[in-house]
């Protein structure tokens, strides 16, 4: 009887421990004041490749998407240019393959709602952009600029897709090209608007901390975002960053590498790659954007600071100093 009472206490202390460990988390936050609002992609590579575009069809989509075709009369030279974008094979298997990987974009509208509520949560002055998609033919990067999101969803058809490797995308560049990724990437584009750049002969803190902003920002807009989705990293590698770090931050400090504003020499701890070349095969890559990362967090943990006044903190050193980030010591 003893026992039993005894595992009851211990687990209402533990429900206790996970409750408060819950409520103290930074991203925790309530935004049930906040209007959701439904998001709607209008998806212009549907309509574009819907039907043969007859002049009639051509004025209609101008009407539909003045973004992509603008809103004056097309010359004929330009719709014979659309047509042949239309009619190229190589587009056209592009736009099937997308069909298969997006018949709808409901669950990506859904999340885009919600990050968007959080966006509003901490900057009020948010305007929900409207969002298209299309296919860009050659995996453009999402574009933000207020009010517009612009999403290429031949971006996404996932690893090892043949139109990835006909294209000779490199292995681990393709990892990232995976719907997985649809969100982060979203928010990546608006979080540049928000985050002023190092700008030229940056020292690679600078850069690590500028990067580590750009993902507290997207875990702030998107608090149930994975962090191996966050990081961009396989799992091998995920493990491999958290079971380094203590390593990882003695290198950068005993080989004097923050404060270095070589580019060559400090790219290759922010840059894609298959793993940090410095670090051995079996290194994880863009270890400065996990480190840069980690001081951001602890910075934000330690410190009373809004999520606004950080993003606009161009005080690399201040922010190291301030986060008491010393890993293993």
């Amino acid at each position: 009887m003893r026992q039993v009472k005894h595992f009851k206490l211990s687990l209402i202390f533990f429900v206790i421990l996970i409750f408060a460990s819950s409520c103290n988390h930074p991203f925790n936050v309530d935004v049930s004041d906040i209007e959701s609002r439904d998001i709607k992609i209008q998806r212009y590579e549907q309509a574009l490749f819907a039907a043969p575009l007859s002049i009639g069809r051509i004025n209609e989509l101008q009407t539909q998407f003045p973004l992509f075709l603008g809103n004056k009369t097309l010359q004929e030279d330009q719709i014979v240019q659309l047509k042949n974008y239309v009619s190229d094979p190589y587009l056209q298997k592009l736009f099937d393959e997308t069909e298969k990987v997006f018949p709808n974009l409901t669950s990506q509208e859904v999340e885009l709602s919600k990050a968007f509520q959080y966006l509003q949560f901490y900057f009020p002055k948010f305007q929900i952009p409207e969002v298209y998609s299309y296919i860009s033919g050659d995996q453009a990067e999402t574009y933000y600029e207020d009010p517009v999101i612009v999403i290429s969803l031949d971006h996404y058809l996932g690893y090892n897709h043949e139109a990835y490797n006909m294209a000779g995308t490199p292995k681990y560049k393709q990892f990232s090209l995976d719907k997985k990724f649809f969100l982060k990437d979203v928010l990546m584009a608006i979080a540049k608007s928000y985050i002023p750049s190092p700008g030229n002969n940056a020292q690679l803190l600078e850069q690590m901390i500028y990067e580590g902003k750009m993902l507290y920002f997207i875990k702030s807009m998107s608090p149930a975002l994975s962090d191996k989705v966050l990081f961009t990293q396989t799992e091998t590698h995920f493990q491999w960053l958290q079971e380094k770090e203590k390593d990882l931050w003695r290198y950068y400090i005993e080989n004097e590498l923050l404060y270095t504003s070589d580019y060559l020499t400090y790219n290759k701890f922010i840059s894609d790659s298959p793993f940090t070349t410095s670090l051995g095969d079996d290194s994880a890559p863009r270890t400065g954007i996990w480190l840069g990362y980690q001081i951001v967090f602890s910075y934000m943990k330690k410190n009373e600071v809004e999520l606004k006044d950080l993003l606009q903190n161009k005080d690399a050193q201040q922010i190291l100093i301030k986060s008491g980030y010393k890993p293993g010591l």
